[in-house]
């Protein structure tokens, strides 16, 4: 089989097996009751499922038993074993609810267990601030930290329809296309089936009422980990400068992953500021000044999405400049503190010191997403079969008169 076809069975093979396989884990949580339910700090009006990501973790081994039989991955076993392992652990948390201790423990674990298990980590600077070669202490010190911060900040950003999986779609495709560059046939392939598992499994989210789920931590923490693994395996210290993320690979990190990364840190200064734990819940993530503002969820998630490429973009340009890499790497990081961050302190100054011009501003919102809010119920009908239901639902009537 060649390359081309692989590649295109990695990504749409999931496509084809989410909308067999999602379905009866809907009914399973809602039958057993493993569900999000509305409260104050959540956005919807009825209890919905979490056991997406219970789908997510077996199509994405399914696929990859396919693709072995026709191209070897078992190099990839490994770390699938770790996911699932993850996932169990998230199951767990959506089910009882697990401390935030606990979830820290199983996330290092996780960590560790690929650093010394498969060689996954950071052990390269490539360069950036005078340092190449990392010493095995240091390298597992940095790792930890990292793939810790990378997991939360993952989860973090699971909080509005779509989001965390446009985030999947936009990190698989960016570094798929990365590796596929530089002829990284399994790292590729990897990229490709997360990407094609976040692209159904947002058109379930986003459009679908009657199977609506959630990710969960069971979805979360394994797309967390995809994210974590596929920026920090040795492939990318293996260059043959024939991209230009080359020189630049720290720097293009950041950028892709700049939405997950600013926002967390944000959310968790503001929270130390005020004297509360990072863990502890609360409304202070952009995508819930967006809801509050009045736009929908797949707006938010849009224009989050959109912020996020602005700040790869920015990254490209100061690569075609060949800017160097300190004034190249402290440009993206301004360009993503400057996107990210500044929706949220101008959206709460209106809101709290300008109400009538954030009314007039929510207002607009408000009537935008309500024609998008048509169009989601539109193809949502479709997803669900409602337009077919409906049409046999009249059919009857007609016969019984």
């Amino acid at each position: 089989m060649s390359t081309e076809i692989l590649y295109l069975l990695s990504f749409l093979l999931p496509l084809v097996l989410i909308p067999f396989v999602l379905p009866a884990y809907v009914l399973m949580g809602h039958r057993k009751r493993i569900t999000d339910n509305p409260g104050v700090r959540k956005l919807q009006n009825q209890p919905v499922a979490v056991m997406g990501g219970m789908p997510i973790m077996l199509v994405i081994c399914i696929t990859s038993l396919v693709v072995n039989i026709f191209f070897d991955i078992s190099s990839l076993f490994p770390v699938l074993c770790v996911m699932f392992m993850l996932h169990i652990f998230g199951v767990l948390d959506d089910s009882i609810g697990l401390t935030w201790k606990y979830k820290l423990m199983l996330q290092s674990l996780a960590v560790v267990l690929l650093f010394f298990g498969s060689n996954y980590g950071i052990h390269f600077f490539y360069g950036s601030f005078g340092l190449e070669t990392l010493s095995p202490w240091v390298s597992f010190l940095v790792t930890l930290f990292c793939g810790v911060f990378i997991l939360n900040a993952v989860n973090f950003a699971d909080g509005i329809d779509g989001l965390a999986s446009a985030i999947g779609v936009m990190t698989g495709l960016m570094m798929g296309y990365w590796h596929m560059r530089h002829g990284f046939e399994i790292q590729t392939i990897l990229s490709l089936i997360v990407a094609g598992v976040m692209v159904a499994f947002f058109v379930f989210n986003v459009f679908s009422e009657r199977y609506k789920s959630y990710m969960g931590d069971s979805g979360s923490l394994v797309l967390g980990l995809f994210i974590y693994i596929i920026v920090s395996n040795d492939s990318i210290s293996r260059l043959d400068g024939s991209f230009l993320a080359d020189n630049y690979i720290f720097s293009f990190i950041v950028a892709t992953l700049s939405y997950v990364l600013f926002d967390m840190i944000r959310v968790v200064a503001l929270r130390l500021f005020h004297h509360k734990p990072p863990y502890e819940g609360d409304r202070t993530h952009l995508h819930h000044i967006y809801a509050d503002m009045g736009l929908n969820h797949l707006l938010s998630t849009l224009v989050i999405i959109l912020t996020n490429l602005l700040v790869v973009c920015v990254w490209g340009v100061t690569a075609v400049v060949g800017m160097p890499f300190v004034p190249q790497l402290l440009a993206t990081l301004v360009a993503g503190a400057v996107l990210i961050w500044s929706p949220y302190f101008v959206l709460t100054f209106f809101r709290d010191r300008r109400k009538q011009k954030y009314e007039a501003i929510s207002t607009r919102c408000k009537k935008v997403s309500a024609g998008v809010d048509a169009f989601v119920s539109l193809v949502g009908g479709i997803i669900d079969g409602k337009s077919s239901m409906n049409k046999k639902n009249k059919q009857k009537i007609t016969d019984k008169r």
